[in-house]
């Protein structure tokens, strides 16, 4: 016996040294020091050409009969005219309504880079301080639906082409400039100009679309400004519950209507837990990112040894909650609710939405299998409107340490990692033909500003908008 508890203690304190061994090694790197390029912006011209765009209503509805065609046609109509270089520099190619794609020859196609944007937005939401389309300035941010998202990127992209064009840049590698008019309603505009890219037989370089940004106190025991970059993103997926029942008139209810066999459907979905938390493979390199530059010990042993410690990470995802959980399960929102027209009336049908944002650990089907094993004795019909898997995870490769360089010319205090996209962006079709797909929004946001996205009085700093420019002109220049 005593041995054995030799034994134990033994293990134990070799156990004990091998995790403070890890911890000490898990030290941040030393990440190289690049000058930035300095040249004078236009800024006159970039600030107007923001302001027009922001003006153009281009607000795209999952109903066409509440959408106006004539905006879209006018942005892309105001873009052909604004910038001169496309007409000697570039190839225009209108790929439909939606679907823009803009080449610029380079010395070699060997591996292109895709520089992704959107130009519809979201309608109005909510009571604003000023004209959501004013287009304007105020207090030193340019005010308008798109600011944010995802105009200013947009806009960005476009004036840092002109002003390399106008310095004489030789583009290295040819420049696809790829603009989709109905990202906000999942249309198939993206999935265009990727079919017309993969025809061409382009394997790009680097492709590069909206997503994480340069955000601070997001991460556990991190105070340095993070640059987090999606390499993924979750799926996306609508599920109807729908019951059915005779109806009837409110004063002789039954014990069970459609109604309460659905409400009880909702609960038992509520409280079944059918998706942990687990560990998945963009995450443990953000852990393994960041976490290196945990100011506690302690947090720094969590981090270094996840193959020991993720019960506690578990436990504190769930006591947080919000973004950091929901990075590492399948979460669950129930949304769109529809029964009976008249309060007096029994429903003969009820109807409730349910949006999933899948982990990269699952799908569409199992999602779906999971549903209706959950269900399986109550008259309830899940319908599966529409659904997409998650991305693969890109490379975290030389390409990506070099996106990693490019975003410290700018931002040279941040630190740059992967990070999981839970939104859903257009540069998920672009997978399918390269294995660098990066989400990357070059500006630096706060959390009211992050509220802002798809909700009241969007701006932008005007500062953070030349700043963006910059981030373009050093991101072609370093990949073309």
């Amino acid at each position: 016996m005593f041995e054995i508890g030799l034994s134990l203690l033994g293990v134990l304190v070799f156990l004990i040294f091998l995790l403070v061994l890890k911890t000490v090694q898990f030290k941040p790197p030393v990440y190289p020091s690049d000058t930035p390029t300095d040249i004078a912006l236009n800024e006159a011209h970039i600030l107007a050409s923001m302001k027009a765009m922001l003006r153009i209503k281009t607000v795209s509805y999952g109903d066409k009969s509440k959408e106006d065609p004539k905006p879209f046609d006018q942005f892309k109509s105001y873009l052909h005219k604004r910038y001169d270089w496309i007409e000697s520099h570039g190839t225009w190619l209108d790929l439909g309504p939606r679907s823009l794609l803009i080449h610029i020859k380079g010395v070699s196609s060997s591996a292109p880079l895709v520089l992704m944007s959107h130009y519809d937005v979201v309608p109005q939401n909510g009571t604003w301080e000023h004209d959501p389309f004013l287009g304007d300035v105020i207090d030193d941010r340019l005010y308008g639906r798109g600011a944010l998202d995802n105009k200013a990127t947009l806009c960005s992209i476009m004036e840092a082409l002109k002003q390399l064009i106008e310095n004489n840049h030789t583009f290295a590698q040819d420049v696809y400039v790829a603009f989709a008019g109905d990202e906000e309603i999942r249309g198939g505009g993206a999935d265009i100009i990727v079919d017309e890219l993969s025809r061409r037989g382009i394997v790009p370089g680097l492709v590069l679309d909206e997503g994480g940004a340069v955000v601070e106190n997001s991460f556990p025991g991190v105070k340095h400004p993070m640059a987090v970059i999606g390499t993924a993103e979750k799926g996306f997926m609508s599920v109807q519950l729908t019951a059915h029942d005779q109806g009837g008139h409110a004063s002789t209810p039954k014990a069970d209507t459609a109604v309460t066999v659905l409400a009880e459907a909702v609960t038992r979905l509520n409280r079944k837990h059918l998706f942990p938390i687990q560990r998945n493979v963009v995450m443990d390199q953000m852990f393994d990112t960041l976490g290196r530059h945990a100011g506690s010990f302690v947090l720094r042993l969590v981090f270094a040894n996840l193959w020991l410690t993720f019960p506690l990470i578990r436990l504190l995802a769930k006591k947080q909650g919000g973004q950091f959980a929901a990075m590492l399960r399948t979460t669950q929102a129930f949304t769109m609710m529809e029964g009976s027209e008249a309060i007096n009336v029994l429903p003969s049908k009820a109807t409730v939405g349910i949006n999933y944002r899948i982990s990269l650990r699952e799908d569409a089907i199992k999602i779906e299998r999971k549903l209706k094993k959950a269900l399986k004795d109550l008259p309830v019909e899940v319908t599966v409107e529409y659904a997409t898997d998650p991305t693969p995870a890109s490379l975290t490769d030389a390409t990506y340490d070099k996106l990693t360089r490019t975003i410290r010319k700018v931002w040279p205090n941040a630190i740059p990692s992967p990070y999981l996209m839970m939104a859903a962006t257009d540069a998920r079709y672009h997978h399918r033909m390269s294995d660098h797909v990066y989400r990357f929004s070059p500006m630096a946001l706060t959390s009211s500003e992050f509220a802002m996205i798809h909700g009241e009085n969007e701006s932008i700093q005007i500062e953070h908008l030349f700043t963006m420019v910059r981030f373009y002109i050093e991101l072609i220049q370093d990949f073309s």
